[in-house]
């Protein structure tokens, strides 16, 4: 039997995934209504969408060093708050440049959780000894699933505001616990 903090560290980290999965998913289901609000043409919002891969990548180059000055744990919990809060913004932009600037920041929280969260599982499936990773990645895939499920079930029923506003509101209630 695995000692009582690494269970509880599996069980934060699959929280971590399983709200990642989540949290993008959610915005995901409503990139339709925040291209009609930003009267973005195709080419436009494709443009805007670079945001999230260019803020991740720069994160995700930098993310590594600050796991290994301040720990993995902070520099997930930092991200998950940053993950959260940024995916309120797009319902904010009412152009596809200001959409491509918060992207930038949203891009920039999802590359950084994913490189700490699975910088910590790295290092607890070595202390487990046993091959935990794909439990991880099938909670970031349920959590998905799940964000996308109900964004669809929402999406006609609450504004891209409202909704995403939620979605900062459970990220920040699944970081604090």
């Amino acid at each position: 039997m695995p000692d009582r903090p690494l269970v509880r560290l599996r069980i934060a980290l699959t929280a971590f995934f399983a709200l990642d999965g989540f949290v993008f998913a959610g915005w995901v289901v409503r990139i339709p209504a925040i291209k009609e609000q930003t009267h973005s043409s195709t080419g436009a919002l494709g443009l805007a969408l670079l945001g999230v891969s260019a803020g991740a990548v720069v994160t995700m180059t930098l993310t590594g060093r600050l796991c290994r000055r301040y720990g993995s744990h902070l520099v997930t919990v930092v991200c998950a708050v940053l993950l959260s809060l940024s995916v309120a913004l797009p319902p904010l932009t009412h152009s596809a440049l200001a959409l491509g600037a918060v992207l930038l920041v949203f891009g920039a929280a999802y590359g950084g959780i994913n490189v700490a969260f699975n910088s910590a599982a790295v290092d607890l499936v070595a202390a487990l000894r046993r091959p935990v990773m794909p439990t991880f990645h099938a909670a970031f895939s349920l959590g998905g699933m799940v964000g996308a499920g109900l964004g669809g079930l929402v999406a006609g029923l609450l504004s891209p505001t409202r909704h995403l506003l939620a979605l900062t509101v459970t990220g920040l209630l699944v970081t604090a616990v």
